[in-house]
This record gives structure tokens, sequence and C-alpha cells, in this order.
């Protein structure tokens, strides 16, 4: 009997949730800040469906039944995974590059990079431990934290508990009362809880940040991904990638993706892109994984399609999130970069190696 009750309480609570979520008119795009010009002359904000935020090309259609189906699937690499001790190496001398003044674009793991360009420091989507107690960290931290340099910006893609982590936000938010953040429309809700005190932009896609310099430019754009912290906030918060422009050098930032024409219509609005940093990971079984994530042949598509100069994966070797081993995409990218002969412009750097010293090799 208690056990019923318990779970009519909780279904009325997360019913009678939903339809407050329902209620909430979300915003568009952010009046205080200009549209990039665009071929979509139409555009005036990000569309909603049922009052949500939706992808473009690809609305979201993932639900529980197919997470069921995942889950009752064999994983071939099952086995494998059971005895794989495969890890990504730290790079020598690592945190000596970290904390120097020199510029330098630095993955600490996952999505998590320190970006030091034009006297300004920049990370992005920062987790330094594990998701929860559940997820434990499969990488290790090329530098010790209490050593980190000081941040003026984070770049947060999305609310994914894999990329927008409690304690790595508010221990960055303690380090750095002034660091001011960008992010996706009604992401303030989750990072103004985070970081009490810290200021930022949120902004629809195809939006462009106002900055209080002209040291960097910096846009907002679409992905094919989707939101999601609790159980009914689904999309009622925007995801999205960032063109990031300053010293000279022009830096994507994916965020999460799977495979879609926005990377071609990227191409169109930023001809000169510098460095793709692209998700190769969390692809496995492809069917499901597909419409959040992409495979290493799928982001080495979406390279192209962007018609950036290199390449820089991300999304793998750190958490445990699909059916493949974590370092497999690594693997898998390097040997299509072998076959297509784009070693030199596919950098799959090692944890805290400085990605602008591999290219001038």
């Amino acid at each position: 009997m208690q056990k019923l009750f318990r779970y009519t309480f909780v279904l009325t609570m997360v019913t009678m949730t939903s339809q407050i979520f329902s209620q909430i008119k979300l915003p568009t795009h952010n009046p205080a800040l200009p549209f990039i010009n665009t071929k979509k002359n139409s555009w005036t904000g990000n569309p909603l469906l049922n009052g949500k935020y939706v992808n473009i090309e690809f609305p979201h259609t993932i639900g529980f039944k197919d997470v069921m189906k995942w889950k009752r699937m064999k994983n071939p690499y099952e086995a494998f995974k059971k005895t794989d001790t495969t890890k990504i190496k730290v790079f020598a001398g690592a945190e000596k590059a970290i904390t120097d003044t020199g510029d330098g674009i630095f993955w600490l793991g996952h999505a998590t990079f320190f970006i030091r360009l034009g006297g300004k420091t920049f990370i992005t989507d920062p987790v330094f431990g594990k998701v929860s107690g559940f997820m434990k960290r499969e990488s290790v931290l090329p530098i010790s934290l209490d050593k980190l340099p000081k941040i003026d910006y984070l770049l947060m893609s999305h609310d994914h508990r894999d990329h927008c982590d409690k304690m790595s936000l508010k221990f960055l938010s303690k380090k750095n009362p002034q660091m001011k953040y960008f992010a996706g429309l009604e992401m303030d809700k989750v990072l103004g809880t985070f970081m009490k005190g810290n200021e930022g932009q949120t902004a629809g896609w195809y939006q462009q940040y106002t900055l209080e310099n002209h040291v960097f430019k910096l846009w907002f754009l679409p992905t094919r991904h989707w939101c999601k912290r609790g159980l009914t906030d689904e999309n009622i918060r925007l995801w999205g990638s960032f063109i990031l422009e300053i010293d000279g050098l022009v830096i994507y930032f994916g965020g999460d993706s799977g495979y879609g024409s926005h990377y071609k219509e990227t191409a169109e609005l930023f001809p000169k892109i510098d460095i793709a940093i692209l998700g190769i990971g969390a692809f496995e079984p492809e069917w499901f994984m597909e419409s959040n994530h992409s495979s290493p042949a799928k982001a080495f598509q979406s390279f192209q399609d962007l018609k950036a100069t290199y390449m820089v994966p991300m999304h793998y070797g750190t958490f445990d999130l699909a059916d493949e081993p974590v370092c497999l995409p690594g693997q898998l990218l390097n040997d299509i970069a072998i076959k297509q002969k784009k070693t030199q412009q596919v950098l799959i750097p090692l944890l805290g190696q400085n990605i602008l010293e591999m290219i001038k090799k």
C-alpha cells in the first residue's frame, strides 16, 4: 500500500510539474542581442513545439520506449569493455603549459577546454570530477584545480550534467567572481543558482553576444541536440554551439550534436573557420544516438562541411555514456584521418597538450 501511495504521489507531482512547465512561455530570442545575417530571412527567433525548444531539421523523437529497446539489446562491446584498460594519456608538462602566460588551447577532458588567447581566458562546459555516483571519471585532469588559471569567460553549450556540472561551476564561481558566462536561452535559470553573483548573457540561435570590449566576438548557433536535467524539464532550456573569433583565430566549439545541415550553413555564415572542436563519442548504437551525438565518421563529415582548417575531437575518453569503449572513438577517428590523408588536419591531442603548438608543427 505504501509503495502504491509513493508511486501515485510521484506520478502526480511529475504530472503537475509538467503542466506548470507547459504553461511557461519560453523566449524565442534575446531582444537585446542582434541576429547574424542568415539566409533564413524570415528568422525571428527559435521555433517552439508544444511550447518547448525544438531542433530545426530533426525534432528530437527519442522516447522512453527507445531507451528500453536500447537497454534490452545486447551490447557487442560488453565483454571487451570489462577488460579494456585504455586511458587517454596526459601530455608531459601539461600543468606548466596551462599555467603559463602564452597562448594556448588545452583539452582538459570530455568537452572541457581551457583557452588563453588575446590576453583573455575561456573555459568550455567545465566538468572536473565525476558526473554522479553512478558514473565514474575515466580520465584524469591534466592540472590540479588549485593551479587552474583565472577564468574570464565561461561558454556553456547546454544543461546536460556531463557538460553543466554543479560542483565544477560552484568552484569556478568562488574562484572567479568576475567571470562572465555565455549560454543559450533560459540557461541563466540553472547557472544563476550555481554561480551566484556571476553575470552572463543568454542567446537564441544566430545571435551575437554583446561584449564590453572588442578583443573578441562570440555567436550562438544551432546544434542537433536537446536539454534536460530532471524528470519534467525537457527542452525548456536551449542548446547550441559557439563561434569564437579572437586574436585572428576563428574557433567553432560544437557542443553536443548529431549530424545535420547546420554544419554547411555555419560554413556559409563563417567562411573562415580555423579550428572545429567536435564531439565524436557516445555514438553506439548509432540508430539511438545519432539524434544527439555524432560518430567519428559523421564528425569527420561535419568537419568537412564546416570547411575548417583543423579538427579537434572531444566528448570521448572521460565518461562511459554509450555502448562503445570510451577511447574507441579516438582510435576510429585516427583511422579515418589516415585513410583520408588528413593526419595533418585532424589533431588528436593528449590531455593538457597545447593544440596551437600541434598546429605549428
